[in-house]
């Protein structure tokens, strides 16, 4: 599925996203990755909500987006109060959806230039 056919060489902008692969900026990766508007883009080897560490989300405090869009794969699976509760401790607003859903709200946000990150799921190829 096609997102957003202009893209901003300045902006990590997800533009297409599917089972096997990330496009950001036409660019495909086949990981779990942590996205941010500008800079590197940080590979995650999780692939289901469970997985993500506690040195992930120290990872996401020290960058201080406002708001984290996580995107769980093909459906919205929530993760627990308490194993987020390091991000609202940090005054970080998080939001799990599906990864198609994430990755068109992250777009949103960031053309409004609003803090965000997206850390969008893939499942292991098998």
């Amino acid at each position: 599925m096609n997102f957003q056919p202009d893209i901003n060489p300045n902006q990590n902008t997800i533009t297409a996203i599917d089972a096997q692969a990330i496009h950001v900026n036409q660019q495909p990766h086949s990981s779990s990755l942590l996205i941010s508007p500008e800079g590197a883009l940080t590979p995650i080897h999780a692939s289901r909500p469970e997985e993500l560490s506690d040195l992930m989300w120290q990872t996401i405090i020290a960058q201080q987006p406002e708001v984290l869009i996580i995107g769980t794969g093909t459906k919205q699976h929530f993760i627990s109060p308490a194993r987020l509760a390091p991000l609202y401790n940090a005054k970080i607003g998080v939001e799990c959806m599906s990864s198609d859903a994430a990755a068109r709200t992250y777009n949103v946000l960031m053309s409004e230039g609003r803090q965000v990150l997206a850390l969008i799921l893939l499942p292991i190829p098998q």
